[in-house]
């Protein structure tokens, strides 16, 4: 009984890291289904996910063909610890999905609004006009964008930010635009005036209507909007949630 186990285990084992890649091929093609990959990085690396997948696909197939050759000399052992490390990040990228970076990330990322401004400026992203006279605009278009914005009646979408630090009746509307991925996230914001900033909770995802300004406070350009509504909406999908620099 204790051969057929141990030959049991060590056919299994010999299989262990084909199971692996096919489990790494599943994490890729979840990824790249939905384009949920934007949770985690620029839209323009998908070629590098599609090559990744190409790759595990090979090597899934070199591993099969080899099965019969390695079962006598698998070192069940080392096979298993190198299984369990493989797993480890395809369980953590399942697990922090739709985990994005909030309130607590922009205190501590700091970010001035002159850093942006001095960004070459680049067409916006596709502007749609809800009316005659509001620019929908995400917050990276109103500040790399900020002289064709100036004093226009603007709507844009993002996260509540208040704290003590932040005069009354305002806060800040934030989101993160990736550079390349979602370590090197950084934080855009703009100060929102309105009444109704009292009720909001931070985080909470908003769409501000108003009217852009740039009002220089201290020798710095700080980006504003005199909202005229704030309205709650439902919040994106992870993958909907970041901006990107292209």
């Amino acid at each position: 009984m204790k051969e057929k186990v141990k030959n049991t285990l060590a056919v299994f084992s010999v299989c262990l890291p084909a199971i692996t890649f096919i489990v790494w091929i599943a994490a890729y093609c979840w990824l790249l289904n939905g384009d949920r990959y934007k949770a985690f990085m620029q839209p323009k690396l998908r070629p590098m996910l599609i090559l990744a997948l190409l790759l595990l696909l090979i090597f899934v197939m070199a591993l099969i063909s080899q099965l019969s050759r390695k079962k006598k000399e698998t070192n069940i052992t080392d096979v298993w610890l190198r299984t369990a490390i493989l797993f480890v990040p395809a369980l953590f990228l399942w697990t922090v999905y739709g985990q994005s970076l909030g309130a607590y990330a922009l205190s501590k990322k700091t970010f001035d609004a002159d850093e942006i401004f001095s960004i070459p400026q680049t067409q916006p992203e596709q502007l749609s006009i809800m009316d005659s006279s509001v620019k929908s605009a995400s917050l990276l278009d109103l500040l790399k964008n900020s002289d064709e914005f100036e004093g226009t009646h603007v709507a844009t979408e993002g996260m509540v930010f208040r704290s003590n630090t932040i005069a009354e009746n305002t806060f800040k509307i934030f989101r993160f635009a990736i550079i390349c991925c979602a370590a090197d996230a950084l934080p855009l914001w703009i100060l929102v005036n309105s009444e109704e900033s009292q009720n909001l909770e931070n985080e909470t995802w908003v769409k501000v209507e108003g009217i852009f300004k740039i009002k220089k406070i201290n020798g710095r350009q700080i980006p504003h909007i005199d909202a005229e509504a704030v309205q709650p909406i439902t919040t994106p999908a992870p993958e909907k949630q970041y901006l990107f620099f292209y």
